[in-house]
């Protein structure tokens, strides 16, 4: 995992060029957004790109359009060599979705987003590892303002990775490890507690 966050955020434009950067040296690039939005508009960068097929996975597509989707980006990913792929998706695939890509560019979000991301780069250890990069966005290209669970978490991760930068030691070496997880979900948990007093 590594923390590629830096002053002023990542365009959607360069986000596009670094998932094809990727396409080109490791073949295939899954890049996790945090909204539709910016999951239409990274699609619509990425799709300039002739060199490799380009999907679009979220929420506002009906599931029997997802799974044909799905299994598409399988077939691509599971020949041999592997297809060119690039796939832009909400978080919609970050669980329970079974799929191998050789890098992941994630849009900063919670840790426990940004692990379950990690879980869809070099998922079947085909390579030596894979590379999974966290990006933040620029604020006018995300509006967490409805998104409250994302927009708390990210701020609580991004929290963690500048401790991680400054004394990666403290938490074992490993910026998604269980140090930095048990850190993130207390200051998480701690910033969202009024809303966790349910009346009984």
């Amino acid at each position: 995992v590594v923390n590629r966050r830096k002053p002023g955020g990542w365009s959607q434009a360069e986000v596009a060029d670094l998932a094809i950067e990727q396409v080109k040296e490791a073949g295939s690039c899954l890049v996790i957004v945090n909204t539709k939005k910016a999951a239409q508009v990274v699609y619509q960068l990425c799709r300039q790109f002739p060199g490799a097929e380009v999907f679009h996975l979220s929420t506002g597509m009906c599931p029997a359009h997802r799974k044909a989707q799905l299994n598409s980006i399988r077939l691509r990913l599971q020949a041999k060599p592997c297809l060119p792929t690039l796939c832009v998706s909400t978080q919609l695939i970050e669980a329970g979705v079974d799929v191998d890509f050789s890098t992941v560019v994630r849009y900063v979000a919670g840790l426990d987003s940004i692990a379950q991301a990690a879980g869809r780069c070099n998922r079947n250890g085909h390579r030596e590892k894979g590379m999974v990069y966290v990006v933040n966005p620029r604020s006018e290209d995300e509006n967490l303002s409805r998104l409250p669970d994302i927009r708390i978490g990210k701020e609580k991760a991004e929290g963690v990775l500048i401790d991680f930068v400054e004394d990666p030691a403290r938490f074992g070496g490993i910026c998604i490890g269980p140090l930095a997880m048990g850190r993130y979900y207390q200051d998480y948990f701690f910033a969202r507690a009024a809303d966790m007093s349910y009346p009984l």
